[in-house]
């Protein structure tokens, strides 16, 4: 195909070759920040350790495209970087205005519910106004992500980086099924309504409820001391305008925000464990002193605090009063007589002082607990595993739970406590199903459970049909998702042998983790594997749970030693000790494309009984792994597999339009008639009408 050129020389590209090359420059960019990254001496130290490492030679595997060099796509790559900059100013804008509207939201409802004594906090006009406000910055902000690539671009880069860090924190990755589950929680939190989170093994019933009660607390924390900077900084600044007060509130926020986030990094103990939810792990053997009052026999034989000097100075004073009394007395006894009685009151007074400051024997010590400490304090507290409590120790709990921050509840055993406000209850528990019963597990009482908001948490959501090419929805492969940010580097960049295949791999292992779950919660016949003819399927033991799925996932540490395949086996399969549980996701696992027969496997399908599978059945000969070379991915290659392709740009963007004319005044002389001809024949796409209309409009050829 013939290049056309401007008339000074220069190579006019399309704007799908623009972004092409600019897809390959980060990837360059990845791989250069990866080799230093690797390179690097740890701690900056000349040690032996840093002297005599030894590194993979990586090869260059991004071609090198002269046109790259080209004047157009140099300056089309600094329009999209300072478009980004500017389009993720206006997302924290927007953002910082939807974060606004929420702290008065907040701040509107506990008014309210302080003026109806901690009732019900209503709505009313000021609520409603603060409420569609926040809903026309959302879509503000939605609309903003669906009409700029640069918005796109920067929103789910910071995402992605975001999940990264979570992530390295062992915290739950938000994605959309997660940070639902987590926003219910909070809500019937700040309602005052206890939350109770069901769900099966590995589900991450337990995180859930600890990162929602940790937020919990942080946000009540930020919301009371935003409150409070607000309106001071208003009593020094009367003329200030909300305009002020919206950057104002930036500034606190984003302090406040920071400060509590290095607590949780670097932070002391003490200050860790105040933010940190009271916990109780429940069985059942646990009564209802142990959730509010342990008593202890403690051994009392010391004598009572305080100074010998002190102690003394009470016998001498109580010695004199004594006299003082009995001054007639004295004074009609001998002198022998006087210094006999003396002697016996002062033995007297000091064994009535160590009488009443010393205790022999034993006695009942009470120790406040986790429910009875939280309710005082004001912290949330969770109970693990709550179904295990036998019912008529949980029966102590109703009064708690079914008032707020602000009443008084009655505890057996201590008497009214007043609730105060930050307090919440949580309880967990698994969810047994026909097939799968926890053992030790009781079914709440029905009048028990109603005082709840029951939240069904379990695995996160994963498209089981279809490759990794087809899928029209990527961001709804949540599962994926989690995968490969486990996979990412800290800067959002993947690197792996064979990506290509790898990631297909990968996917194809997200959706046999997703047909275990399914398989072992009872809900394949929902699925459309059904059509398969996979009815009345059971898993009792095993499942390809998030744990486990990381565990596989570490084994195989992307590919280094050994593929997927054999780091499933052994990280995995070769442990589950239910022999039809084993058969069965081996079987599952052929089906997804694992244990090919190319590769050394054979893996014969079992019946219902048969024993477990050992490694020397499903092999044909010893196992020799060759890893592909490394190659990297960018972040932008892990945002489109992740979210989707996000928005496409199929025209010159008009501030790149006038960009291309100021540089170039020969441009305004192109034939339009001939620039014509060559969009045909390049299939350029709409962007060509700009620069058809343009040069009409600047005496071009008609």
């Amino acid at each position: 195909m013939r290049e056309e050129k401007d008339l000074k020389g220069e190579y006019i590209p399309t704007i799908e070759e623009m972004q092409t090359w600019y897809k390959d420059d980060l990837r360059n960019q990845a791989l250069k920040l990866y080799e230093c990254d690797n390179n690097k001496k740890i701690n900056g130290q000349v040690s032996f350790f840093n002297t005599f490492r030894k590194f993979e030679h990586i090869d260059e595997k991004t071609p090198l495209i002269p046109e790259k060099d080209n004047v157009y796509y140099e300056k089309y790559k600094v329009y999209v970087e300072e478009e980004i900059e500017t389009r993720g100013k206006e997302i924290e804008e927007i953002e910082n205005l939807i974060e606004y509207e929420k702290f008065f939201l907040f701040w509107e409802r506990r008014v309210s519910r302080e003026t109806n004594n901690y009732g019900h906090h209503g709505s009313n006009s000021a609520t409603r106004y603060r409420v569609d406000c926040i809903k026309k910055l959302e879509k503000r902000l939605q609309t903003l992500l669906e009409s700029s690539p640069e918005a796109w671009q920067f929103y789910y880069k910071r995402q992605l980086l975001d999940d990264i860090e979570t992530q390295s924190k062992q915290r739950l990755i938000t994605v959309p099924y997660v940070a639902n589950a987590k926003q219910k929680v909070l809500d019937s939190l700040n309602l005052g309504v206890p939350v109770y989170i069901v769900g099966h093994l590995g589900s991450g019933k337990t995180q859930l409820a600890t990162e929602a009660a940790l937020d919990f607390t942080i946000q009540n924390k930020i919301q009371s001391e935003l409150e409070y900077k607000m309106e001071d900084w208003f009593s020094d600044n009367l003329n200030a305008t909300e305009k002020d007060a919206i950057e104002k509130f930036r500034e606190f926020n984003n302090e406040r925000r920071l400060y509590y986030k290095n607590i949780l990094t670097n932070g002391n103990r003490e200050e860790i464990e105040s933010l940190q939810p009271l916990f109780i792990s429940g069985s059942h053997n646990l009564t209802y002193e142990d959730m509010f009052i342990e008593k202890t026999l403690s051994l009392k034989h010391s004598f009572s605090k305080g100074s010998f000097v002190d102690y003394l100075n009470m016998i001498i004073e109580d010695f004199y009063e004594w006299m003082d009394e009995h001054r007639e007395k004295l004074n009609k006894m001998t002198d022998e007589e006087q210094l006999q009685l003396k002697i016996q009151v002062w033995k007297s007074f000091s064994d009535l002082l160590v009488a009443s400051n010393s205790a022999f024997g034993t006695e009942i010590k009470k120790i406040e607990r986790e429910i009875l400490i939280a309710v005082k304090e004001g912290r949330p507290v969770i109970v693990d595993e709550l179904n295990t409590i036998a019912m008529q120790n949980l029966i102590a709990l109703n009064d708690i739970l079914q008032r707020h921050a602000g009443n008084t509840a009655y505890i057996t055993g201590v008497g009214p406590v007043l609730i105060r406000p930050g307090f919440g209850f949580i309880g967990t528990g698994n969810l047994s199903t026909q097939m799968v019963n926890y053992e030790g597990t009781n079914e709440l009482n029905p009048a028990f459970k109603s005082r709840f908001m029951t939240i069904e948490y379990n695995y996160v959501p994963q498209g089981i049909t279809g490759s990794l090419e087809d899928q029209e929805f990527p961001e709804k492969n949540e599962l994926f998702r989690v995968i490969m940010i486990r996979l990412a580097d800290k800067n959002g960049n993947i690197h792996l042998p064979n990506p290509q295949r790898t990631l297909e791999e990968l996917f194809r292992f997200s959706q046999l983790c997703r047909v275990t779950q399914d398989v072992f919660m009872g809900r394949l016949r929902d699925n459309e594997t059904q059509k398969d003819g996979m009815d009345n399927l059971e898993l009792r033991e095993s499942v390809l749970s998030i744990r486990n799925i990381l565990h596989v996932l570490d084994n195989w540490n992307q590919g280094e030693e050994k593929d997927l395949s054999k780091a499933l086996w052994d990280s995995f399969i070769s442990s589950i000790t239910y022999p039809d549980d084993q058969n069965y996701i081996l079987s599952q696992a052929v089906r997804f494309g694992f244990f090919a027969e190319s590769e050394g496997w054979r893996v014969e399908t079992k019946g219902v009984g048969e024993p477990t599978t050992t490694y020397e059945e499903i092999r044909t000969r010893p196992y020799y792994y060759v890893r592909s070379s490394i190659e990297t991915l960018s972040y932008l290659d892990a945002i489109h597999l992740i979210f989707g392709k996000g928005v496409s740009r199929k025209t010159l963007p008009k501030g790149l339009i006038e960009i291309f004319e100021n540089y170039d005044d020969n441009l305004k002389r192109i034939d339009a008639k001939r620039y014509q001809e060559l969009d045909q024949k390049l299939s350029h796409l709409e962007h060509s009408k700009h620069l058809v209309e343009y040069l009409k409009d600047n005496g071009g050829e008609k």
